[in-house]
């Protein structure tokens, strides 16, 4: 008979194979006639868990979720937490570290679920504090067992393509996070995934677009943008009781170029269309203490706002919360003409106008190449200031907000459904 670690591997890959298929072809429903977003909570006819861990009323428990089977034996567990109040009440996922080289979404996550949050709440949190083990441990931002960004392997809602014996399969992890995946859709109301930028950058929130179909009759488009606009209503309410310096994502064609849409966040809201948002925690490697104390505040307002906490909102102190009063979407600018050495003369959270000065341009022996100062080709906010002081022609020197005059709720491209 074969031993339970081999039944265990076999289970994971079986699962991990089903889930992907199923939802591939489940989604998404004609024309974009998906779920609405969740106004209400779900009503579960069975206690929540996730792997090992399974929910108790007033109780913090703890377990593991099999994500996939190592070659030499031994399955890559996912870390799980459930805390729950009142089970009638909505389930909130709350993940970090899908890039191993962010921890203050780790941190963030061990402060706030404590046995008196859990006996205080209404409803269910459902908390991964390492969503890629691998990478964290070691402090890469990619697990070594897949090459690329393994935030961009959630579902997309296309249909599969026909097989092609001349195509890569799906890694394991993407079918790990495939399954996963239907354990969101099934159980979650809400969901919020942290993650990191750059050293000494803002707090910030990163806020998808809803997209809909509209290649069907004119009744069914309008239907599927009337939903979108609910879940986008939703993910603004979210975003306003969270607090900190808002963003959204860039432009259609440049989100999905970069497959933003296969995202954690991105998959929530428009494959499973379940509000979500992502949340920038300045510096990774070494959580900034203000920023850390500063997203515990703001998820404990985003509770209170979905119903599943008492009390008053608390303000958000201690950090830079940018607001222009207009909405702004994320930039890498100004790019480098030139290949040289720089002196930021910006810092993150300044607010700038087009043609300030950015930067002071170099050689390695300190002379001043090209027009010497690098400056702003549009209005906004710097976001944060990228890594290092030595960059070649092109790169990106800041991440700004800049205005952004894009509705929030848009049209899928054109073909995106065609296999």
């Amino acid at each position: 008979m074969p031993c339970g670690h081999n039944l265990n591997c076999a289970r994971v890959r079986l699962e991990s194979l089903t889930y992907y298929i199923l939802l591939s072809w489940r989604t998404p429903l004609p024309y974009g006639l998906s779920f609405e977003p969740p106004a209400t909570p779900r009503l579960h006819s069975m206690p929540i868990s996730l792997g090992t861990a399974k929910a108790s009323p007033g109780r913090i428990s703890y377990g593991t979720y099999n994500l996939l089977e190592h070659p030499i034996g031994g399955v890559e567990q996912l870390p799980v937490v459930i805390a729950q109040g009142d089970s009638r009440g909505p389930t909130f996922w709350l993940t970090a570290g899908i890039h191993g080289n962010e921890h203050a979404g780790l941190q963030v996550l061990h402060l706030l679920i404590t046995r008196e949050l859990a006996r205080a709440l209404h409803g269910t949190i459902i908390c991964i504090p390492a969503l890629n083990p691998a990478a964290l441990r070691t402090m890469q931002r990619e697990a070594y067992y897949h090459r690329g960004d393994p935030n961009r392997l959630y579902p997309d809602g296309r249909p599969p393509k026909p097989f092609d014996p001349d195509r890569d399969l799906p890694s394991a992890l993407e079918l790990g996070y495939t399954r996963l995946f239907g354990e969101v859709r099934n159980t979650a109301d809400f969901w919020i995934d942290l993650h990191n930028t750059w050293t000494g950058s803002v707090s910030m929130v990163y806020r998808d677009r809803v997209y809909y179909r509209d290649d069907g009759t004119a009744a069914a488009a309008k239907a599927a943008r009337a939903q979108a606009e609910k879940l986008d209503a939703r993910i603004g309410e979210m975003c306003q009781a969270y607090g900190h310096s808002v963003l959204r994502e860039m432009a259609c064609e440049a989100y999905f170029d970069d497959k933003l849409h296969r995202s954690t966040t991105g998959a929530a809201v428009n494959v499973a269309r379940i509000p979500a948002l992502t949340m920038e925690l300045g510096t990774g490697h070494m959580p900034d203490p203000k920023i850390v104390a500063a997203c515990q505040t703001g998820l404990k307002n985003v509770l209170r706002w979905a119903g599943m906490l008492e009390g008053d909102m608390e303000p958000i102190t201690g950090i830079k919360v940018v607001d222009l009063g207009y909405p702004c979407r994320r930039r890498g600018t100004p790019r480098l003409p030139i290949a040289c050495i720089v002196r930021h003369l910006v810092d993150a959270g300044d607010i700038v106008k087009k043609g300030d000065p950015i930067a002071e341009l170099s050689d390695i022996w300190g002379r001043p190449v090209g027009e010497r100062i690098l400056r702003s080709e549009y209005d906004g906010w710097i976001m944060g200031r990228l890594h290092g002081i030595v960059h070649y022609a092109g790169a990106e020197l800041c991440g700004m907000g800049v205005r952004d005059d894009l509705p929030t709720v848009l049209p899928y491209p054109k073909g995106f459904f065609k296999t």
